[in-house]
């Protein structure tokens, strides 16, 4: 027998890398929405131990585990968006909603999954879950906060992590949605795909079919640019990365 070689450790991983997202779409054709603001993060198994002792033990106990549990319980600010600020962040509303939901209606797919920039992206979970949404009120100085529980239906599974390769782009909308002729206007376009491995990975953008020059990626959901000069109507916006040109051709800008 030999001992264990000692290989001394770096800096602790902290409990704001691990990121929540939603599927707002369907199980066979997932769209994921980031769950923004959260000030409190909480993954807990729940396994059944029943005692399995024999006679051939010599009065040693044994325990097996003969089913598990899990749970997500946070918390999370009441934050409205930056470019629109009459709205909430679309995954924190997806999780209210089904809240006032009950049976089926009451579950989401959720995965979650640790999200440092240089830091290890190894863990990463996906499974069905239970909504419970409360919020916690407080005085006129306290910010508007709600505690979010999300009770495990069945399996959670152990997923190959999402930032491990490039997908193509998906797009959820545009802020703000109408533009001018002229051209200048600063847009906030929201989505997923815009990074690979925490690296901008957006090569391209299209209105319709002019080109935008002027993009920068904020993070692998939001990105800005300012819309290149465009006669009237509305138009499709496109972004293309290493993998190939966004799916969802439903996020159009109006051109007044």
């Amino acid at each position: 027998m030999t001992a264990t070689t000692v290989v001394p450790l770096g800096p602790s991983t902290l409990i704001r890398k691990w990121r929540l997202d939603v599927n707002t779409g369907t199980q066979g054709a997932p769209t994921w929405a980031h769950v923004a603001g959260l000030t409190d993060f909480k993954f807990a198994l729940d396994p059944t131990m029943k005692d399995d002792t024999d006679l051939d033990s010599s009065g040693w106990k044994s325990e097996s585990s003969t089913a598990m549990g899990w749970a997500v319980e946070a918390e999370a600010e009441r934050k409205v968006q930056e470019a629109a600020q009459t709205q909430y962040n679309p995954g924190q509303e997806f999780l209210r909603t089904k809240s006032l939901l009950i049976g089926l209606g009451n579950h989401v797919e959720i995965r979650f999954y640790e999200m440092t920039s240089g830091g290890p992206k190894v863990e990463a979970y996906q499974g069905y879950a239970s909504v419970q949404w409360k919020p916690k009120g407080g005085s006129n100085e306290d910010h508007d906060t709600v505690s979010i529980t999300l009770s495990g239906q069945g399996l959670l599974s152990q997923i190959t992590h999402p930032d491990g390769a490039a997908v193509v782009p998906v797009l959820f909308s545009v802020s703000p949605a109408v533009g001018v002729q002229a051209g200048g206007t600063l847009h906030h376009l929201y989505g997923s795909g815009f990074y690979a491995a925490g690296v901008n990975d957006v090569q391209s953008m299209l209105l319709g079919v002019t080109s935008v020059p002027t993009f920068t990626t904020l993070s692998d959901s939001e990105l800005v640019f300012l819309a290149p000069a465009k006669a009237q109507g509305p138009f499709v916006v496109y972004v293309t990365n290493t993998v190939g040109k966004s799916i969802t051709a439903t996020v159009t800008l109006t051109i007044t």
